[in-house]
């Protein structure tokens, strides 16, 4: 479906419900010849964590886009929209909220995008959530309550976040997705790559980590057989990954999660990994020249050696899905067959391909600007 769902501006919206909050994933296109099966893979964390911060005399309603399942809902009209906002689909993300505060509602909109461009957001929505949104969620929910609305709500990532309670995932339409348990043992990452989110202006992101037997018993509170931890490196504090793993192991499931490749330093952690029901890592190998890593700023093994650690996720029965960067300095015409040649070579299950992108506020953004670029 490359199109989103038509939002008719002659539609009549239902009356105003209070204390009704919908929260909407907006719709980015999608190839669909690119892919096949679900479309999504697990619901969005944020805004399930949102809805788990609610209070108990409101009602929440979760809608995903990209579930094609028709429009969001109007009948009838929330008082109450929160939209998470990302670069890719920013567009339809004010197009959603322009649609629901023209009926009424009033309209939030938080997430990356607004974190990196608060001034290109605020004319679209009625209050920012900028930064931690759990944090800023209930305080936002009773503003509205009260009619004291404000128009920005801020927010560090440096809180502890050990005592923010596991997703409301009651809401969710559990068969439109792979898995409902999405899950985050981890906040922060010890690289700080030039083109990541996370070296975005003003962002401070400790690492942080929660206690291995509450992540394992919001795993196993799910009644799902398979989990994706959707950490930005899950192997960031490796004897943390081995602890996290002990408890994960008796639970008898299966996992995935976004690791670097120096966890293959510990051959060991690999093996423990596996034992505790970890399938598939998603990796992000970047570039496989290794000036284009140094200009990134990140801190990886030399890529000559990429191969090798592949194979020790191999050889314990844990799949690769390799992450690429195209459009680096030193990337030649070459480097799409060469890529391509490499993940062919070394067997990975899966791989995702990126055109390299200055988003707003990281610092290669600043270098390109500052070059005329």
């Amino acid at each position: 479906m490359t199109r989103p769902p038509l939002l008719d501006p002659a539609s009549r919206a239902g009356p105003l419900q209070r204390r009704y909050a919908l929260l909407i994933n907006p719709f980015y296109p999608k190839d669909p010849n690119a892919s096949f099966g679900k479309h999504m893979l697990t619901p969005t964390l944020a805004l399930t964590s949102f809805a788990a911060t609610t209070p108990e005399d409101w009602e929440v309603r979760y809608w995903d886009e990209n579930l094609l399942d028709g429009r969001p809902p109007f009948r009838p009209m929330p008082e109450l929209v929160g939209i998470t906002v990302h670069l890719t689909f920013a567009r339809r993300a004010f197009e959603l909220a322009h649609w629901y505060r023209s009926r009424g509602s009033k309209v939030i909109l938080g997430g990356l995008h607004v974190l990196s461009c608060p001034e290109e957001c605020a004319p679209h929505a009625d209050a920012l959530a900028v930064g931690d949104g759990v944090q800023l969620w209930p305080r936002i929910v009773a503003d509205v309550e009260s009619r004291q609305l404000r128009s920005k709500y801020v927010a560090t990532y440096e809180n502890n976040y050990r005592e923010d309670p596991a997703p409301r995932r009651s809401i969710l339409p559990r068969q439109s997705f792979l898995t409902t348990t999405s899950l985050i043992a981890t906040r922060g990452c010890h690289n700080r790559c030039g083109f990541c989110y996370l070296a975005t202006d003003g962002l401070r992101m400790p690492y942080r980590m929660r206690d291995p037997q509450q992540i394992a018993g919001e795993f196993e509170a799910d009644d799902q057989p398979y989990g994706v931890f959707i950490d930005n490196n899950l192997g960031s504090n490796r004897e943390y990954l081995r602890k996290l793993c002990h408890a994960l192991r008796p639970l008898n499931k299966i996992w995935s999660a976004a690791v670097s490749i120096d966890v293959t330093d510990d051959p060991g952690l690999i093996r423990t990994m596996a034992l505790a029901g970890c399938t598939g890592v998603f990796v992000g190998f970047e570039s496989l020249t290794d000036e284009n890593l140094t200009d990134a700023r990140k801190k990886t093994p030399k890529t000559a050696d990429y191969a090798r650690r592949v194979s020790m996720f191999h050889e314990n029965g844990i799949q690769v899905n390799g992450s690429f960067v195209l459009g680096f300095d030193h990337d030649r015409k070459d480097v799409f067959a060469r890529t391509a040649g490499w993940v062919e070579e070394n067997r990975l299950e899966c791989s995702t391909f990126h055109i390299l992108t200055p988003y707003p506020a990281t610092p290669l953004f600043k270098q390109m600007e500052a070059e005329g670029r």
